[in-house]
């Protein structure tokens, strides 16, 4: 058995359990220090078993066999992803002999996953100091990348003066989903977010890393689109200036801390390195526990009271990504979270004893600033030439830059091969107010990325559409007619909001290839109010909850990226509520 702290671990034996080498950040990450995380790798996680599931080319049906009801196909293009990050999927549909059992454990509640859902779940369920709660990660500790969490209420938000009028938030989700959502889910997180959030400062203030939550105002709108001023943010003393700035570097700290907290308490059990594969259900159609495993082989799981599905999303599983997503949400795509531990097992594992998932092609967390290896994150510099103008192949603007970044990434997918060769062109002119210092950054960045055939430059439009691969004339009319754009400050082809906007003109041009990038996937198993995992019938599967990515029924389309952090509020949320419902069953 590997990696485990088991009831009052020191703080020091738990860092050192908990690897501090091998966490999760951003893309561009280096080697790890406080300000800069190194990205987790796929040897972090547990050895997938030959009978598991990792290798599509042979397991092709598998994703459809999984659902306990009859399924069709809608044809869509085949055609293959960049998408190469393949994890460890711990899941395995297959009977297990007894013969292959080592032991049997028993717990009250069996928490799968220990990113920040899973954490959050453990540390709720545990809350009463008796229930007996078992984490079990079957990466060498877990992980999460995120900036905020959107939260309805709470004190934060009270002492901030920022009253979220519940409805109009609840609204905003629905409306972004096209209300293809059931009802329970979002009122959860309307109704609940605020005390979760309430919950949370408290479990940080009897941490040891003293985090801190507060409101974040954002911009009123993106592009015109509806939002909602429910971002709750993060920081803390201990946190280097680059670990508060950096998109979602925070995550992993947060991430420790609690789970540095779950594993002081002496009804807490935390492993790492130890994958739920496969749930055991009843005669009743109650889910009983889960087979295990670890580096000595397979083992059971007896969770009298209940088991929370909180693996996360499948954005770690391009196979999986081809069976249940459209190919223009992921087809000339980067990915962005560099984690290899979310392959969907909680889906997997829910649907093969009979749970709903939501409808496919699955919701993503979908960007564009995506490029062949990730994604232009704020820390590379490259943003005074992310703020030029779109254009496609054809040397054609296509839409609206001020858009939110699901919309934008959309746009991309729709030009010709779901986005193969789209730029965003910029000049001098973009450079305006941008600091010595930060110059020298970006330009930099861009010499590097030159050299890999993604950027180019030119001292004429004409010399840059040549280099693009478009024609000169198409490219001069399009930039030219942006800048009349700005200079009436209405755009007549996308309505882009015109305030602040520069002109694409100097003595300089850059092109920098500009595709979409995904972060991670945002459909799941249906559940209800209470984070119960729901069949087909919206009965109720007993013993048995999901929370966070692993969770269904929030979500549908794209990740609504104009509203402040729907997606961590409802990890959250969901797991504070699942481990307090799961902890209080009979």
């Amino acid at each position: 058995m590997e990696e485990q702290t088991t009831h009052a671990t020191s703080r020091r034996n738990f860092l050192k359990a908990a690897g501090l080498g091998m966490i999760a950040a951003a893309a561009s990450a280096g080697a790890f220090n406080a300000a800069n995380p190194r990205v987790a790798v796929a040897s972090d996680a547990l050895s997938a078993n030959q009978k598991g599931v990792t290798d599509f080319s042979q397991t092709a049906g598998m994703y459809e066999e999984v659902f306990q009801v009859p399924m069709r196909s809608i044809p869509v293009r085949d055609v293959e992803s960049d998408l190469d990050r393949q994890g460890n999927v711990a899941f395995e549909m297959r009977d297990f002999d007894e013969s292959e059992i080592t032991r049997t454990e028993e717990t009250d509640v069996l928490v799968a996953g220990a990113g920040i859902t899973g954490i959050v779940a453990a540390v709720s369920a545990s809350d009463d100091g008796e229930t007996k709660v078992m984490c079990l990660e079957k990466m060498s500790e877990g992980r999460g990348i995120f900036e905020g969490m959107g939260v309805v209420g709470g004190k934060k938000m009270a002492e901030a003066g920022n009253n979220v009028d519940k409805a109009e938030a609840m609204d905003a989700m629905r409306n972004a989903a096209y209300y293809r959502v059931p009802i329970d889910p979002i009122k959860l997180w309307g109704e609940r977010s605020g005390e979760a959030a309430d919950w949370l400062q408290e479990k940080f203030d009897e941490g040891d890393a003293k985090i801190e939550t507060y409101f974040k105002e954002g911009k009123p709108n993106s592009h015109f689109f509806p939002s909602v001023q429910t971002e709750i943010a993060f920081r803390c003393d201990q946190w280097s200036e680059q670990t508060t700035k950096n998109a979602g570097g925070a995550g992993i700290f947060i991430v420790k801390d609690l789970a540095n907290t779950f594993s002081k308490r002496s009804n807490a059990t935390l492993r790492y390195r130890n994958a739920v594969v496969k749930l055991e259900r009843n005669d009743e159609g109650r889910v009983t526990g889960a087979i295990c495993k670890d580096s000595d082989g397979y083992y059971r799981v007896n969770a009298k009271k209940g088991v929370i599905l909180a693996t996360g999303g499948f954005d770690a599983n391009p196979q999986m990504l081809k069976a249940w997503c459209r190919p223009e949400d992921m087809v000339n795509y980067g990915s962005w979270c560099p984690t290899y531990g979310t392959t969907g097992d909680g889906q997997l594992m829910g649907l093969a004893v009979g749970g709903q998932m939501d409808p496919l092609p699955a919701c993503v967390m979908n960007f564009d600033m995506g490029n062949d290896d990730a994604f232009y994150s704020s820390s590379t510099g490259m943003r005074p030439f992310l703020g030029g103008i779109f254009i496609n192949e054809r040397g054609v603007r296509f839409a609206s830059e001020g858009m939110p970044f699901q919309a934008r990434s959309n746009a991309i997918s729709a030009q010709r091969n779901f986005g193969e060769k789209t730029w965003k062109v910029a000049s001098d002119t973009q450079f305006a107010g941008v600091s010595d210092a930060d110059k020298e950054k970006a330009f930099a960045k861009f010499e590097e990325i030159k050299g890999k055939g993604w950027a180019v430059e030119a001292d004429s439009i004409e010399g840059l559409a040549e280099q693009m691969g478009c024609d000169g004339a198409t490219l001069r009319e399009s930039i030219e007619r942006f800048n009349g754009f700005v200079d009436a400050k209405k755009d007549d082809d996308f309505n882009r909001p015109m305030e602040g906007v520069a002109k694409v003109e100097g003595e300089k041009y850059y092109a920098i290839a500009h595709q979409s990038s995904i972060l991670a996937t945002c459909s799941g198993l249906v559940v209800d109010y209470s984070c119960h995992v729901l069949d087909c019938d919206n009965e109720v599967i007993p013993g048995l909850y999901a929370a966070g990515g692993a969770s269904g029924g929030f979500f549908s389309g794209n990740y609504p990226r104009h509203i402040f952090g729907p997606s961590i509020g409802r990890c959250v949320t969901f797991g504070y509520v699942s481990g307090q419902n799961a902890a209080e069953e009979a």
